[in-house]
């Protein structure tokens, strides 16, 4: 049998070969004409990211988890996520439902409480219940979220963070994966998913839409228009939006791999004005190529990282970075991830 055995030249020369198809790979894609990066030299948010503490990490035996968003009340922190049963895989989040989890930290350890909500007693959400965000309203607590079959996104109410939780008897924002900003005044910005045909490709293109209205039960209204807000067409799924050195700061999964060159990576944007909006970094926040850093020196392996949601402080400050995880155990069900980060403050414009 014939066997090759390179001599020390042509080992050198695999081995620049291999490293530069590696770095290749590993490359961001060549921007669009006229994107700009704010931040080319590295991703301010992805630098804050601190090591995950072992309670951080929200797994239930038998249920698939995802769509984390987290709220304290008093010295309680309550978590809301969707679940559906581990029998289901992946696709068993078109028949999700609305779970409550409690605990006396951001970081865990997290103990199941309650199915929230739940299609066979929803209004319109009669198929899944999926993306819930809590947030407060005034002396009101609700959680917004995309009700399947109708593919919108509607809200359901409760005086007090242990419920009862009522739906809206209809959906009110004709979007998918939504994310709403309630401002000062009351009035209110969302940014979401929407698909688009190309009339060129034919390809569905999963753009970013944004909306506004002057209360949070709407009427809804689009804003710049129908196009997509972000740059060079890029596309994504699951931002989170919040408000902070003067602009719109939104973080999302890059759909297509088009901003960061790897697909699903959470990618970071930034707007003055909720329209136009800048690729901060082509480095992602975070992603399945990514070990996840434990608190006690070892490492996770995941195969993969999406539905980002922001936990701010009081001053407004980032203070996590809750995320769903494909374990690298493709067997295993999915779970959720409260990564700590570093007080992290968009600087403001000059």
């Amino acid at each position: 049998m014939f066997r090759f055995n390179p001599g020390p030249v042509a080992t050198l020369l695999l081995v620049i070969a291999f490293t530069t198809a590696a770095a290749a790979a590993a490359a961001p894609p060549p921007l669009p004409p006229g994107v700009t990066v704010t931040h080319p030299a590295g991703n301010p948010l992805r630098a804050a990211l601190q090591p995950v503490p072992a309670s951080a990490i929200f797994k239930m035996d038998g249920w698939y988890l995802w769509d984390p968003s987290v709220i304290k009340v008093g010295d309680t922190w309550h978590l809301f996520a969707s679940r559906w049963p581990a029998a289901d895989k992946m696709n068993g989040w078109l028949k999700s439902h609305v779970i409550h989890a409690t605990a006396k930290s951001l970081f865990g350890p997290y103990a199941f409480q309650e199915v929230v909500l739940s299609p066979p007693s929803h209004p319109w959400a009669t198929q899944a219940i999926h993306n819930p965000k809590v947030m407060k309203s005034g002396n009101r607590f609700l959680i917004y979220h995309l009700g399947i079959p109708v593919w919108q996104t509607g809200f359901a109410w409760a005086d007090s963070i242990a419920g009862p939780w009522t739906p809206v008897p209809k959906p009110v924002i004709p979007i998918n994966n939504p994310a709403i900003l309630e401002r000062p005044d009351g009035s209110i910005y969302a940014v979401g998913k929407f698909k688009a045909r190309s009339t060129n490709e034919g390809a569905l293109h999963a753009y970013m839409r944004a909306f506004a209205a002057d209360k949070l039960t709407g009427p809804y209204r689009i804003v710049g228009g129908p196009g997509n807000r972000l740059p060079g067409n890029f596309e994504l799924e699951d931002p989170t939006v919040w408000f902070a050195g003067g602009r719109y700061q939104v973080v999302c999964t890059d759909w297509e791999s088009k901003a960061t060159g790897i697909r699903k990576a959470i990618v970071y944007y930034t707007s003055k004005n909720g329209i136009d909006y800048e690729l901060v970094s082509q480095t992602p926040v975070w992603s399945q190529n990514d070990p996840v850093p434990l608190a006690d020196g070892r490492s996770l392996g995941i195969a993969g990282v999406e539905r980002p949601q922001v936990c701010l402080d009081e001053s407004g400050a980032v203070i996590a970075l809750l995320a769903s995880a494909y374990p690298s155990e493709k067997s295993q069900p999915t779970f959720i991830i409260i990564r700590p980060v570093a007080h992290f403050l968009p600087a403001g414009d000059p």
